[in-house]
């Protein structure tokens, strides 16, 4: 425990590498009291702070649940998919294709997905999703083993159909808290990601090397196992289908109309879109061009993740507290301090600290704007309303992916980065517009 204990000072004095593998060895200790620490103190917070209906509280904790190895799945894609890529593609530009289209294809299935659940209830749907990882993780695996480039990419696509359908846990929390409660609903359901955080980098370390002879196979045929455990969880989520009245709720066409709507969608589909565009380049970055090592990549992704998700325990507290605009506007001045420590240098540090950024901000941005779209609509227009606004963050995610790997190939990281300012801004001028049109009415 000393030793465990003296870390933090130990890293005061090494050299960068060395305290890449400092962290790393931490890494299981880390594990071992997040997991104690979860036991104890997880399930009374949500029972006593989420919502006041039990079992909501029942269906936050399953959802949590779902998210943690959903995106342990997504981790660990993010880790890989592009470096298989580089190893299987017949052109360089070609090496992110895979986890592009596993973003288009999440875009094609938002509004589907969302319609299905309106009509059978979220449960059967969540499950046919997680039915649907699993399959096709083994499959990536199966592409590798007889390297084959366009079977990966195939199977890449149809992760997405399940990354479509998980996107709605966060809502089908909130669907059943009351409007209070919905930011904490939320963001309870998204800080399910924080164990994923640990567990998908460290399926992605250990089991590189798990099927000899095939490079990054045994990381796919792990999280297909993982993805099964989901079911459980979600075979006792209930939530009731919405009741439909005669008119179906106000059409799609209102809701563009509203300030608060389309800031929110904004908010949530630039914040993800420029998270996942750093994200899908930094371990081209890392291990190809800056020669840092695939554990340097497993840890500096870890983090990013760690920072994405930690921050889910309080960030409903404060748009509860503060307003979601508030917290909006810090996430965009996070994201600015992202992309400065991403230019600054090219250590293990620097992309260390920009990715950890880039977490933090897209956790306000992506919590923020889900919050505001999700507090316009009534029961019988959620379907169609966060259908549309996913499928918006879809379309923007895939687009950005597949733009990070075609300028970090052609371009380098450094123009890659600086094109990050535009849409940031685009958010900025967002906010300050809704700002502007509140004012009158603070007034």
């Amino acid at each position: 425990m000393s030793d465990i204990l003296g870390l933090p000072f130990a890293l005061m004095t090494v050299d960068c590498a060395s305290m890449e593998i400092a962290l790393s060895d931490g890494i299981g200790f880390v594990i071992h009291a997040l997991c104690w620490s979860m036991s104890l103190w997880l399930e009374p917070i949500l029972d006593i702070t989420i919502m006041q209906a039990k079992s909501n509280t029942g269906n936050v904790i399953r959802l949590a649940a779902a998210q943690a190895l959903s995106m342990t799945t997504m981790n660990v894609n993010i880790i890989n998919t592009a470096l298989v890529g580089s190893l299987l593609s017949p052109l360089p530009w070609l090496a992110t294709l895979g986890l592009s289209l596993q973003f288009v294809t999440s875009m094609l299935t938002t509004l589907p997905a969302s319609l299905l659940m309106v009509r059978f209830g979220r449960r059967p749907v969540f499950m046919g999703g997680v039915m649907i990882a699993a399959v096709s993780a083994f499959t990536q695996g199966i592409a590798i083993l007889i390297s084959n480039f366009w079977l990966f990419c195939l199977a890449s696509m149809f992760l997405g159909v399940a990354h479509g359908c998980a996107g709605f846990y966060r809502y089908a929390a909130a669907d059943s808290a009351e409007e209070s409660q919905k930011p904490k609903a939320i963001s309870y359901v998204l800080a399910g990601g924080l164990l994923a955080a640990f567990m998908g980098p460290e399926i992605a370390r250990n089991t590189v090397d798990f099927v000899p002879g095939h490079l990054y196979a045994g990381c796919f045929f792990s999280v297909a196992a993982v993805q099964l455990v989901s079911l459980w969880f979600l075979s006792g989520v209930q939530i009731p289908k919405p009741k439909r009245t005669g008119s179906g709720g106000r059409p799609i066409g209102s809701f563009f109309k509203m300030p608060i709507f389309v800031v929110g969608v904004i908010s949530a589909a630039i914040g993800y879109a420029m998270m996942s565009y750093m994200m899908t380049a930094t371990p081209l970055q890392v291990v190809n061009v800056a020669k840092l090592g695939t554990s340097a990549n497993a840890t500096i992704i870890q983090w990013h993740v760690v920072a994405m998700f930690a921050p889910a325990f309080f960030t409903g507290n404060l748009i509860s507290r503060f307003g979601a605009p508030i917290i909006l506007t810090s996430g965009v001045l996070i994201y600015l301090a992202a992309i400065a420590s991403a230019l600054l240098g090219d250590g293990f540090w620097w992309y260390f600290v920009a990715l950890a950024c880039m977490g933090l901000g897209w956790n306000f941005l992506y919590i923020g704007g889900s919050s505001l779209v999700a507090s316009v609509a009534n029961p019988e227009e959620r379907g169609r309303v966060q259908g549309i606004a996913d499928l918006v963050t879809t379309t923007s995610v895939a687009t950005a992916s597949l733009a990070a790997g075609a300028l970090h190939s052609q371009f380098g990281w450094e123009v890659m980065v600086l094109s990050a300012l535009g849409p940031v801004m685009i958010i900025a001028i967002a906010l300050a517009w809704l700002g502007l049109l509140h004012r009158p009415k603070h007034a």
